[in-house]
């Protein structure tokens, strides 16, 4: 029982959906509106590509010929999309690992999330923190990759601590539910307890199945990214070929790395 919720607890500190992972990295923000691809600093722009494929650096206008923009135009529109799907991605995901926290909690304890101030105050950081990151504002879109450490801390030893704390206060909680079924039920003590055991087993596997159907749909989508950022990678080559002065943004590796 106790695993059950560790599980849970593991499954929204970590996310991941694909056996393999490509990377899109941004150290810098990302500014994504209907007439132009900005990438900024300290909300200064470093380039600045058009739906047309024309191309600023630090908002002076780049000399291109037609096959340079024509690449431009492919490669801001794939950034796009990579974007928003990842966005997208990221959003589903966390829902899923939420929802399984919350099952858990309320089978094992009798209580919702909102019911444990203390993990509700961590799952409201790690929010505050992906609404730093990822903005939205109208048909306007930016991710700030500068902030993207703030994440990183809100999974940190406060998350670790809230997940503990949460599991030894579950424990009393859980046991009552054991001292419950050994007064009330049908049958003699074994009897009971192995009801209240089939019960908590039964529960464990229908998590199982629920979340690895919908964590199978998270995958191929994370997979179907990762083809479309290796793409991404390769007109990001060709650009920097033909416009050296883009080689020092270089926003993809499509190197994978095994899931642990």
């Amino acid at each position: 029982m106790k695993a059950l919720l560790l599980t849970a607890a593991v499954t929204i500190s970590n996310p991941a959906v694909a056996e393999q992972s490509c990377q899109f990295q941004l150290e810098h923000d990302l500014l994504i509106s209907p007439t132009q691809l900005v990438l900024q600093q300290q909300q200064q722009p470093l380039w600045r590509i058009d739906p047309q494929g024309r191309l600023w650096l630090a908002d002076k206008e780049q000399t291109t010929d037609a096959e340079s923009r024509a690449l431009l135009q492919q490669y801001q529109a794939g950034i796009r999309q990579q974007a928003n799907s990842t966005v997208e991605l990221v959003t589903d995901a966390m829902l899923l690992a939420s929802t399984a926290v919350g099952q858990v909690l309320t089978e094992l304890t009798g209580k919702s999330l909102q019911d444990h101030p203390a993990l509700q105050q961590v799952m409201a950081k790690i929010q505050l923190s992906t609404d730093n990151i990822i903005i939205r504002n109208g048909d306007t879109l930016e991710l700030r990759g500068s902030q993207m450490s703030t994440l990183d801390q809100a999974f940190g030893p406060e998350f670790d601590a809230a997940i503990e704390n949460l599991v030894e206060e579950s424990m009393g909680n859980i046991m009552l539910q054991i001292g419950k079924a050994m007064v009330n039920g049908q049958g003699n003590f074994e009897q009971r307890m192995e009801a209240f055991g089939q019960r908590m087993e039964k529960f464990g596997e229908q998590l199982e199945q629920n979340m690895q159907q919908k964590a199978s749909v998270l995958e191929q989508r994370g997979e179907a990214m990762c083809q479309q950022v290796e793409q991404l990678d390769q007109l990001e080559s060709q650009i920097q070929q033909r416009l050296p002065v883009m080689q020092d943004f270089d926003l993809f590796n499509t190197q994978k790395t095994a899931k642990n």
